[in-house]
């Protein structure tokens, strides 16, 4: 992975991936190396480092809180870390990541195939990270969540059938299952449900870094603004989106028990989200 460094005034100390499997911060490190260029002018040299120790969840928000270790995340809302640290309410994953679809065994492709009511798909044994907050979402809808603190053993538990689904975002299903699949050959991606669940990422700063916060704040706007947070966000993602095909996928939806959508759109309104049912062929034309 590339992890964008430089000398700076500003250091911004974020999280290292769960695994040496797990790609799915990268983004997030470029969008955050991205508002520090944006923001020089005003704010001056700035860099981004990852944290050398890899962290839970729940360390890295007693780690943010009290300022040790690390002092930024890209994280999904939840209420604790929005009261306790600093949340910069921009979804800057556009809600993808609420975009759900499930790696499963190819013996039980055919099961999801017959799939045809939430009930159906809830009575089936799903896996989840401990501290996930899709994992809650789930639960409250009634999923049967068998839930792990470690990323990695989340695919071996699928892959020994101690759960028949588990749920990643758009963003994420398709790494994964490259990255996986030598150490797990019969794991496949469904190709016929979506569960979406309303959900945001934001950048989340320490209490003690408020200016941290405001540069993030600052630059996340302007690249916005000035048209380089799309550029970026539909590079790194359109792949997915039109791999995944979620206009021939049946689609059920859930809440989040942690978020509502009006909180979601309140701060750049309802066209900054994403619609599972956009046209991604043509909205991703613009930026090839």
């Amino acid at each position: 992975m590339f992890f964008p460094t430089c000398q700076s005034d500003d250091q911004f100390v974020i999280n290292r991936s769960e695994s040496e499997l797990d790609s799915r911060y990268q983004y997030t490190y470029d969008l955050l190396a991205l508002i520090i260029e944006a923001t020089k002018a005003d704010f001056g040299e700035g860099s981004l480092v990852v944290a050398e120790m890899r962290m839970s969840r729940n360390r890295i928000f007693r780690s943010l809180k009290d300022g040790e270790s690390i002092n930024v995340i890209a994280e999904a809302s939840r209420s604790t870390w929005n009261e306790e640290l600093i949340p910069i309410k921009i979804p800057i994953r556009k809600g993808i990541q609420g975009f759900r679809v499930f790696i499963i065994k190819k013996d039980n492709a055919s099961t999801l195939a017959n799939i045809t009511t939430l009930a159906q798909l809830t009575s089936l044994k799903t896996g989840s990270g401990s501290q996930w907050s899709t994992k809650y979402a789930m639960q409250q809808a009634g999923f049967d969540v068998m839930e792990s603190t470690q990323y990695e053993n989340l695919f071996t538990m699928l892959a020994k059938g101690r759960f028949v689904t588990f749920g990643r975002g758009v963003n994420e299903v398709f790494q994964e299952i490259t990255q996986f699949n030598q150490l797990y050959p019969a794991l496949i991606i469904d190709e016929h449900l979506m569960l979406h669940i309303p959900l945001a990422t934001y950048y989340y700063v320490s209490p003690n870094q408020p200016r941290l916060a405001q540069r993030i704040q600052v630059g996340l706007q302007r690249i916005i603004e000035n048209g380089q947070f799309d550029q970026l966000f539909y590079q790194r993602h359109c792949e997915f989106l039109l791999k995944s095909k979620l206009d021939k996928r049946l689609i059920f939806k859930i809440d989040n028990p942690y978020l509502s959508e009006t909180e979601i759109i309140s701060s750049l309104g309802n066209g900054f989200m994403l619609n599972p049912r956009d046209d991604f062929n043509q909205l991703c034309k613009q930026y090839q």
